[in-house]
């Protein structure tokens, strides 16, 4: 988990992670006897980019917002 990021960083994040997924993925199906299976591997990679992006990005739990309050003692 990476925290709390602007919007344009979560988008760069997850465009990242996919991206490098899917090219993993391709080129380790392209190594296999097949090499036509490149696109399934690429399939695969952004499958697991989605959840890589989804688990880097994901809040466990909300931040509590923290609020002052005022107490008046009646005399």
């Amino acid at each position: 988990m990476l925290g709390p990021l602007p919007p344009l960083y979560r988008v760069l994040v997850a465009v990242t992670a996919l991206l490098l997924f899917a090219a993993g993925g391709a080129w380790a199906a392209f190594t296999l006897p097949y090499p036509i299976l490149a696109g399934a591997g690429a399939g695969v990679g952004l499958v697991v980019g989605a959840g890589a992006s989804v688990a880097l990005l994901h809040h466990s739990r909300s931040v509590p917002e923290t609020s002052r309050v005022r107490r008046h003692h009646l005399d």
